[in-house]
């Protein structure tokens, strides 16, 4: 909540460079994510897998905060590279509740901010469509979607191998950096 981006949400007062950065780097993040959120859901037994998804597009979220055109033109930055990394690397362990982990600080924390941003009135302000797509049904529905599932895959895990708290800490510390590395 403390990034300078997060506060440019709530203030309505984000450069046109920091967000056609951001939602330049999302939309090189959320194409991949939605691929391994795939992979993950088949690493889940069939009785957790989601029944019903996000039915709105999250490209459209972000596009609410107005970006250029220019934003098409901006590549991967290394600190969205290496979190999609970790997150590749996670997946292909073939561990549901890993990935689980290593998938949730990003799910969570979206609906987490935009949640904050609401009650601080950002619903009705500027950037109201990106704060409504997180705040919605559909969106806090997967976030608690995603933390039943972990708390059952928790019950369930008989892994001594897997470091999943540093899994969670670590794609954590990448969703940070991503937030801070947003204000451009």
């Amino acid at each position: 909540m403390a990034t300078p981006f997060v506060q440019g949400i709530r203030t309505g007062d984000l450069s046109q460079a920091s967000r056609d950065y951001y939602v330049a780097q999302d939309a090189h993040y959320v194409g991949h994510f939605e691929a391994l959120l795939a992979q993950t859901m088949q690493q889940l037994p069939p009785t957790l897998r989601r029944r019903a998804a996000v039915t709105a597009d999250e490209a459209d979220a972000h596009l609410g905060l107005q970006p250029s055109d220019y934003y098409h033109q901006i590549d991967p930055a290394p600190h969205n590279l290496a979190y999609l990394a970790h997150l590749d690397q996670t997946v292909q362990l073939g561990d549901p509740l890993a990935s689980m982990l290593a998938l949730l600080p990003c799910t969570e924390s979206y609906g987490l901010i935009a949640q904050k941003l609401a009650q601080a009135g950002v619903a009705s302000g500027g950037y109201a469509d990106w704060v409504a797509y997180y705040v919605g049904d559909a969106y806090q529905s997967a976030v608690t979607w995603s933390w039943a599932t972990v708390a059952q895959l928790l019950q369930q895990s008989q892994s001594a191998t897997i470091d999943y708290a540093g899994i969670y800490a670590t794609s954590y510390q990448h969703e940070l950096t991503f937030w801070q590395m947003a204000e451009n």
